[in-house]
């Protein structure tokens, strides 16, 4: 509901904003309605702006406040009311508690003061800096909601360095600028100018790209002529403009959409600006005399013009909300109220629950809906953290045990696995300790042993000591419920235009594979492999490597070797298609090639851990001990995650 109103006051007040910057830009005249309104109603029922009306988030907000400040600035302009720049002042800091990227703003604004501020520059500076820091100290609230320790914490900014964290934005540092060239680490002195024009060019070719796929080509062309014609009538307002437009464009490149609002606000004033020129110009369909003689031709030409644009313009409006309808409906699917909904309801009673790709809808089913008050949700990403106490604490899990940290090192990944393995051991003997399908959780902590199929997504940790019987358990059966939600949620109307549902799922499976793998229950990975496949249209050499590697292990070298042929078929020269070779080699006993194969690999990927490991079991097979135990201390140095440890640990028990 938050994100819907401000949607619409978005709306609202970038109508009233067009409609003052047409007035800046081409002096004071009759209401300009069509001019104003058409790329409105664009942005309106554009696929990003629609969707994020819909749903709880910061970008309609973060809309509403550009266009709020652009039109405090422009009355302050017209009517020289040093009231409008204050409040500009005001809500630009408050706007910096919403989101931090209008910081990017402040070169515009300190052009467009200086450019239009001519008298006491000094002191309205002054003042307005003052005004801006009492909108900007809402942030003084994030250490104090911290130190409540909320479930959602970004950044734990009740520290100095977690609040800079959090102010700058470094949880996503890796998408800004991203995708721009990096340059040439020893130009020092002299700018490298081509390839400031690269990126130039770059980032230019992926807003339009973007206005042209969210908002037609219409604000395409708008956004290209209006800056233009917005360059000529008044140079200082489109610097103002560009600069938001530059900077923000340059800043979220990898991420576009809902992140361009901005860019999106300054291409609909430019396109206002364009349809204004292009619905005022006197244009003539004939240049006979007699057609300049009439004046009834000349005053209908205009008109006829005036129609032709309007229908082009409806039916733009038309086709984008007939278009992204579907796109957008939430109703009754929306990706945290569906297939991890009934994961969290179908947690046991009392349990601790480890979420990892979840973790913020579990949080959002715990702390806004309530479904499960009766279950503790853990972040398993805080156990890769530096230092896990500094997230995990009393006060935020008064009912779980936690580790001392004082019987903890964090100096590397195996301090911070002991730690988790500590909280795993003494909770799972209090309550059901569950964890969900994680690959990436798997892939850094060697936890697939002590983790038991308990149905659907989850796994349940067995402390030790606690055992179980490994033949009574139908490890296949959680993946078989998984896929039957799978069948249901896809019978449910557009649920193909749910990008967070498929992204969800292209995780899930995958870790449903590598559970399998490293627990051994090989015919349920391979079952998991071909969902791969034959849904998630995974068909590259990964996949057939992952295909080989489950064969040879399973004791089918032929079906591996089948596998095979399509590899060095398609992929004679990849790195997997090497190593593939070298396992079926091995598993055939021709070790010798085997060898010679996993030093292909290496020749493609030198620091791989994989091919170092595989070559000191093709040596130990051959019965060369002495190559063996030369291969696992260059393998040692190419160890990159505990799982790599571990396997090179089992090499070394061999041989002992």
């Amino acid at each position: 509901m938050f994100s819907l109103v401000f949607a619409c006051l978005t709306l609202v007040l970038l109508y009233l904003l067009a409609n003052l910057f047409l007035e800046v830009v081409f002096g004071p005249g009759e209401p300009r309605i069509l001019a104003g309104l058409f790329p409105v109603l664009l942005l309106a029922f554009s696929e990003p702006f629609w969707y994020h009306a819909l749903v709880a988030e910061v970008y309609t907000l973060h809309a509403f406040f550009t266009c709020l400040i652009i039109y405090l600035l422009l009355q302050w302009k017209l009517k020289e009311d040093l009231r409008f720049l204050y409040a500009a002042a005001f809500f630009y800091g408050l706007s910096a508690g919403n989101h931090a990227t209008v910081a990017f703003y402040l070169p515009a604004i300190v052009l467009l003061f200086f450019a239009w501020e001519r008298k006491a520059r000094f002191k309205n500076l002054l003042v307005s800096s003052l005004i801006f820091l009492i909108g900007f100290s809402v942030y003084l609230y994030l250490p104090i909601r911290s130190l409540a320790e909320p479930t959602i914490d970004w950044g734990n900014p009740e520290t100095f360095q977690g609040f800079l964290h959090q102010v700058t934005d470094r949880q996503h540092a890796e998408t800004h600028f991203k995708k721009l060239s990096a340059g040439n680490p020893a130009s020092t002195i002299w700018p490298d100018l081509s390839l400031l024009g690269t990126n130039t060019l770059h980032v230019l070719k992926m807003l339009t790209h973007d206005l042209n796929k969210h908002l037609t080509p219409v604000m395409v062309i708008g956004f290209l002529i209006g800056a233009l014609l917005c360059f000529k009538a008044n140079r200082p307002l489109f610097f103002f403009l560009l600069l938001i437009v530059a900077v923000n464009a340059s800043f979220f490149v990898g991420w576009r959409k809902e992140s361009y609002f901005p860019s999106y606000i300054v291409a609909c004033l430019w396109t206002s600006v364009f349809l204004c020129w292009l619905l005022q110009a006197k244009w003539t369909s004939n240049n006979s005399p007699d057609a300049q003689n009439s004046l009834a031709d000349e005053n209908r030409s205009p008109a006829n013009l005036q129609v032709l644009v309007s229908l082009v313009l409806v039916g733009c409006v038309a086709w984008q909300a007939s278009a992204n309808y579907s796109k957008v409906d939430r109703s009754g699917r929306y990706f945290a109220e569906s297939l991890l909904q009934r994961m969290v309801l179908s947690l046991d009673d009392n349990s601790v629950f480890v979420a990892g790709i979840s973790w913020f809808n579990s949080a959002y089913h715990q702390d806004v809906m309530r479904l499960r008050d009766d279950v503790t949700f853990v972040k398993a990403w805080d156990f890769l953290d530096a230092h896990p106490p500094s997230l995990m604490t009393s006060k935020k899990y008064p009912d779980l045990k936690l580790p001392a940290p004082e019987n903890h090192r964090f100096d590397s990944r195996a301090g911070s696995y002991l730690y988790a393995t500590d909280f795993f051991e003494h909770n799972s003997r209090l309550r059901p300790l569950l964890i969900e399908q994680n690959t990436f959780f798997l892939r850094e902590f060697p936890l697939a042993e002590k983790l038991v199929p308990h149905g659907n997504l989850l796994l349940r940790y067995s402390p030790q000591g606690e055992g179980f019987d490994r033949n009574s358990l139908i490890p296949g059966k959680g993946f078989s419920e998984f896929k039957t939600w799978l069948e249901e949620e896809l019978a449910l109307p557009g649920i193909q235009n749910e990008s967070m549902w498929i992204q969800k799922v292209s995780f899930y499976i995958p870790s449903f594979a590598a559970y399998f793998h490293s627990a051994g229950y090989y015919k349920e990975e391979r079952e998991a492999l071909m969902v791969m496949y034959e849904f998630l249209g995974q068909r590259g050499p990964g996949w057939h490597l992952k295909m080989v590697d489950n064969l040879t292990l399973d004791g089918k070298p032929e079906e591996a070797r089948k596998k095979l042929e399509p590899m060095r078929k398609h992929f004679p020269e990849f790195f997997a298609t090497h190593l593939a070779t070298g396992r079926v080699l091995q598993s055939e006993g021709n070790y010798a090639d085997a060898i010679q194969s996993f030093d292909r690999a290496l020749e493609v990927d030198p620091e791989a851990f994989r091919p170092h490991l595989e070559k000191s079991l093709a040596w130990l097979g051959s019965g060369n001990k002495e190559k063996t135990i030369s291969t696992l201390i260059v393998a040692r140095k190419k160890i990159k995650t505990l799982n790599d440890l571990k396997q090179l640990e089992n090499v070394e028990k061999i041989i002992e």
